[in-house]
């Protein structure tokens, strides 16, 4: 199970927040939590990392989720920072990775509202190269980013949706081991759904479909059977799950209607993975086999990617499991899915540090290896990863579409982890330094930087030849 975090723990921002909410002043709050207010002000402002004794106490008087507040959202302030001031327009402003961390743990408040007005940016340019009026684009947010921050604000986990797939379970009698066909013989019975596998000539691009004339679910036979079986279950969702599925999206503040439908797309597919992977079964399992990826693909029937993916959805109260982040990078080195947890915060465009292991899985294609990586801020964290083939539609001659998958959380987990209990301590592996971005990054010993860091120009000596073109001279 999860702990709370260890170490430096800043929760300034939502410290303030809820004494505010609960309507109170600095000396009233000080005054419940046994503290002085010159004390709770620098809590606020970020100048002291909270005790864990005063985070109990915290959480007793006021009745709160301490996992919650005890989440460091700084990696993530940090990370989004690190890319606002990389992007060519705010070269010449060269502020370093210290001023970065600065300005996001003292001045949270001030940090959201220039990446604010960075993004405001950001769709003014994208209009101007598009030649779109500002104002249209302006009211529609791209739905990508929405849909991801509203899932990463949600903890990606909806209660509504695992009760719906369990009712699921119990109402079509589905058994571990025939959930295709039993959903097939059910849809059909029930709903006078039929289920059809289809050749590619057929469906060419599409893995699947819901012909609404015929009332038939047609799928795709380039997936293998895990995903024919997760493909069924999520429009399984769309079929018996709309109330919950429309609840959801109301309630998520998105007006963009095609942010709106990704989300429902989106929401269907954690259906899916519910009713594959009922929730305490296969949390149960997962602590059992100490997060053992195969071994729970072959008990739950279903793919590496999609036993990943279900366990970043294990974020139900007093029954938490490990909190994973999870990746999903091209052989370009694009990341093209991520969801971000543990405190990891990575790039939102592009790839990442050439150090980190998914970049490097492709070496090995289809075995599983992992990585202990820190951060320029001294963050260490796992990340277990594997390339995975993805259905290929096109001709033989373009090629499989291959993707790394990655899994990853904090360091202090790894003798809850399979691939990394015969490890005592975390000073008997050998610690990668990784940096979010080549732009972000002030490591100057890294022959793999592809570009110089913020606030760093070229300097070339003609007297020395670095390994790399843009080494680092402090």
């Amino acid at each position: 199970m999860s702990e709370l975090p260890v170490g430096k723990i800043t929760i300034g921002p939502k410290l303030r927040k809820l004494r505010q909410n609960l309507n109170l002043n600095q000396a009233d709050m000080a005054a419940e939590l046994g503290i002085s207010a010159s004390y709770l002000n620098l809590l606020e402002n970020n100048s002291r990392p909270i005790t864990v004794p005063l985070l109990f106490k915290l959480g007793q008087t006021y009745d709160i989720d301490l996992r919650e507040i005890a989440e460091d959202d700084s990696a993530k302030l940090i990370a989004r920072l690190a890319e606002v001031f990389s992007d060519p327009t705010l070269k010449e402003l060269r502020l370093s990775r210290r001023d970065i961390q600065l300005l996001a743990n003292q001045h949270s408040q001030a940090a959201q509202t220039m990446i604010g007005l960075f993004e405001l940016y950001e769709t003014m340019r994208d209009a101007a190269y598009s030649e779109k009026k500002v104002e249209q684009t302006l009211l529609q947010p791209k739905p990508v980013e929405e849909v991801r921050k509203f899932l990463e604000n949600a903890g990606n986990y909806f209660d509504i949706l695992e009760r719906a797939a369990e009712s699921c379970r119990e109402t079509a009698k589905l058994r571990n081991g025939f959930l295709f066909s039993d959903l097939v013989a059910w849809l059909e019975k029930e709903h006078g759904i039929q289920t059809r596998l289809m050749p590619i000539n057929v469906m060419g691009s599409m893995l699947r479909q819901f012909d609404f004339h015929r009332n038939r679910i047609l799928l795709s036979e380039a997936m293998p059977e895990e995903q024919r079986l997760f493909q069924l279950c999520s429009q399984v969702a769309l079929v018996i799950s709309q109330p919950q599925l429309d609840t959801i999206i109301s309630e998520s503040g998105i007006d963009n209607i095609e942010a709106k439908n990704l989300l429902k797309m989106t929401l269907s597919n954690y259906f899916a993975g519910c009713l594959m992977m009922p929730y305490d079964s296969f949390l149960n399992a997962a602590i059992e086999s100490k997060y053992d990826l195969e071994q729970l693909t072959n008990r739950f029937s279903a793919s590496f990617e999609q036993i990943c993916h279900r366990l970043t959805t294990l974020n139900k109260p007093n029954a938490r499991g490990i909190e994973f982040f999870f990746l999903r990078v091209d052989e370009a080195g694009h990341i093209s899915k991520r969801l971000s947890g543990g405190g990891v915060e990575f790039a939102r465009y592009g790839g990442s540090c050439s150090r980190w292991i998914p970049h490097q899985a492709f070496r090995s294609p289809g075995q599983i290896q992992y990585q202990f990586a820190e951060l320029e801020d001294g963050h260490k964290f796992i990340t277990i990863t594997k390339t995975v083939a993805k259905p290929r539609t096109e001709p033989a001659y373009i090629g499989t579409p291959i993707y790394a998958i990655a899994l990853g959380c904090d360091a202090r987990y790894l003798k809850e982890i399979c691939y990394t209990e015969r490890l005592t301590s975390e000073k008997f592996t050998h610690t990668v330094p990784i940096g979010l971005s080549c732009q972000s990054c002030e490591r100057s010993d890294c022959q793999h930087r592809s570009v110089p860091p913020i606030g760093h120009e070229m300097k070339l000596d003609l007297t020395k030849r670095y390994v790399g073109l843009y080494h680092v001279r402090n």
